[in-house]
């Protein structure tokens, strides 16, 4: 009896126990979930109460590099709808339907959804915005929605690209730097209950979204206006299938312009052809042609087998592997120096060149940039094609490749290279974005891939192609141009045409210190065919505009016709003394200003002369303006800017 009451108070005694520690256990649990974790779990069964709705954060916007926007950001806003809030779902769709102009069954359809939120429609007009607003329906609502703008239109199109619906970058510049210019997204939150009504005395949160980094780019806005509207004017005019434009600071590599042609809206991207959108100056190859000598002249003069002193004869063919190669001029050029091989854009002196240099050629060119990407920050650039340095090539390639055919490269290759000649050497890697917001300015990288002795010997020979030779239609006035033509012939159905050509020219300006370099490429123009017909112009046109806007002073001077046919010459303008016609009648005045050179300018209305600009005696050069002031009026405006001699 005795033993049993003791097991009894012992198991009393371990009941009581075992209590008291489930006691202090739950004490202790309801002490770390209501004090030590609290605030953590209520922040968590508050987070499962809201609903949240996403915020779009604003892309970074894109600018020239002086600060004009290309690319910018309109606030618009997007209809989201709550599916559990929205009553009378077949009312409320046929109302959303006709002020979204979207069909009743898709409006419809998603109301229906079992979802905790539903886009009905993104980037809604202001219109459509208002309108929405003052249906005041329960569970739709709207929320900002930023939409890519571009101040310009076109401009630029293939260097900047597209974006898409959900504020992602797709093509251009906008994709390679994505994750710059993503803006981090916001939400905006509403407490609801298990069903997704709102709760009574909702807790709303909204969390601001953060706009993306901005980019500038090196390119020049006006100046990319510059290039696109010549090269759209020459492809129009010579009815050519498409072409393209790049202009590069020799002394960084940074892109000044680029452009081609057809181009796109990149804010109605999808009305437009898919194939105007590719940026064929960097993703696109074709064969150089002519343009390719001044890399094999390079060559040349690197392996020692060619100098300035060496003459070449051309008879008009050579015949290499039984292959007869005839050069463009019938009877051929007869006896020629190593520049004039280059002015008369002899085949025959560069498949000779190329037959000596063989493989040596393919690992100068590698060298120098071909057959591998440039490295500049765009997306789907070419490699380009070269053969392998082998002993088993026929001579007849390499022949061909010393005059340009045989190999695939693209036009940025052949621009950079003709940069590393106008700077002395130096290869640098093209770019397009100058500076990240708040985060660096981007560097360039340069490295020396052939000797400045070669560079300025080659330099001086695409000068000599300018003034005396093949590339003459790229003389402007006030300033030198090196460069070099190319007329290349486009394979068709496996063989070379006749027809079908990429008219281009390549060069560099000014010439005695250049500052640019350039490539027109017209691709299959009709009314005309040769490089120098159909691209040089261009070239001359843009940059006789770019130059004085990069601060490079004219020379005073004209271009004269040579009345032999020959190229124009170069005429210093001479000074001249103005002479005083105040107090002459209009026509008086007019005759004795243009008997010294000079071109009288008459400001206002009358019959005399009342005033002039410059006075009597200063010195200008021939072809300044005088203005000659006939009302008193136009005296007390002030003076216009005038052609003073420097």
């Amino acid at each position: 009896m005795r033993m049993s009451k003791l097991s009894e108070k012992k198991r009393i005694w371990l009941m009581l126990i075992s209590f008291i520690i489930a006691s202090l256990l739950l004490w202790a649990r309801l002490f770390i979930v209501q004090v030590v974790r609290g605030e953590e779990l209520s922040d968590k069964a508050l987070a499962q109460r809201l609903r949240p709705i996403p915020v779009e954060g604003a892309r970074g916007d894109i600018y020239d590099r002086n600060g004009v926007l290309l690319a910018g950001t309109e606030e618009l806003a997007s209809v989201y709808a709550i599916p559990a809030e929205v009553t009378n779902k077949e009312k409320n769709a046929e109302l959303l339907s006709e002020i979204l102009d979207l069909e009743k069954k898709t409006v419809l359809e998603r109301l229906q959804k079992r979802a905790s939120a539903v886009w009905l429609k993104k980037r809604i007009t202001k219109e459509e915005e208002m309108k929405i607003r003052e249906l005041g329906i329960v569970g739709v609502g709207v929320v900002e929605s930023p939409k890519r703008v571009y101040p310009y239109g076109s401009l630029a199109a293939h260097v900047i690209g597209i974006s898409g619906i959900d504020n992602q970058g797709l093509e251009g510049i906008e994709i390679v730097y994505d994750s710059y210019l993503t803006g981090e997204r916001g939400s905006f939150m509403v407490e609801r209950d298990a069903s997704g009504k709102e709760v009574p005395g909702a807790v709303k949160v909204y969390e601001e979204p953060v706009k993306g980094q901005s980019l500038k780019l090196t390119l020049d806005g006006s100046l990319q206006s510059i290039t696109e509207k010549a090269l759209a004017k020459r492809v129009e005019e010579t009815q050519a299938t498409s072409g393209l434009a790049i202009f590069m600071d020799v002394t960084n590599g940074e892109i000044l312009s680029m452009a081609s042609y057809p181009t796109f809206e990149p804010e109605n991207y999808q009305d437009f052809p898919a194939i105007n959108r590719r940026n064929i100056a960097v993703t696109d190859l074709y064969e150089p042609g002519s343009t390719f000598k001044i890399v094999t002249a390079t060559a040349a003069l690197e392996e020692g087998i060619a100098s300035v002193n060496r003459r070449f004869y051309d008879p008009g063919f050579m015949v290499v592997s039984g292959w007869r190669i005839r050069c463009w001029k019938a009877g051929g050029h007869g006896s020629q120096t190593f520049t004039e091989t280059l002015e008369n854009s002899c085949n025959i002196a560069y498949a000779t060149l190329g037959v000596e240099l063989k493989e040596k050629l393919i690992s100068y060119a590698q060298k120098y940039g071909f057959g591998q990407k440039t490295g500049i920050d765009f997306p789907g650039e070419a490699t380009g094609i070269l053969y392998k340095p082998s002993p088993d090539v026929p001579l007849v390639t390499w022949a061909n490749i010393g005059f340009g055919q045989s190999i695939s490269i693209t036009p940025l290759q052949l621009v950079s290279f003709a940069a590393a000649i106008a700077n002395g050497g130096i290869l640098y890697v093209p770019h397009l974005v100058k500076e990240i917001e708040n985060e660096r300015l981007i560097e360039p990288q340069g490295t020396r891939i052939l000797a400045k002795a070669t560079a300025d010997i080659v330099k001086e020979m695409m000068f000599s192609v300018v003034e005396n030779g093949s590339g003459r239609t790229a003389q402007m006035e006030g300033y030198t141009a090196g460069g070099k033509t190319g007329t290349a012939q486009m394979v068709v159905d496996g063989r070379y045409s006749h027809t079908a050509v990429i008219a281009s020219f390549v060069g560099i300006a000014p010439a005695d210190n250049p500052a640019i370099a350039g490539i027109i490429a017209i691709h299959e123009p009709k009314t005309m065919q040769y490089g120098g017909q159909v691209a040089g112009p261009v070239f001359a046109e843009i940059v006789s505009q770019m130059l004085p806007s990069l601060g490079v002073k004219p020379v005073p001077e004209s271009l004269v016709a040579n009345p032999w046919g020959g190229p124009n010459k170069r005429v210093a303008k001479k000074e001249v003394s103005v002479p005083s016609v105040i107090g002459k009648t209009v026509t008086e005045a007019q005759t004795i200003i243009r008997k010294g050179s000079l071109i009288p300018e008459i400001v206002g209305e009358g019959t005399k002369i009342l005033d002039q600009e410059p006075k009597l005696g200063q010195v200008l050069k021939e072809g300044s303006k005088v203005y000659l002031f006939v009302d008193t009026e136009t005296i007390l405006e002030g003076p216009p800017i005038v052609d003073a001699a420097i």
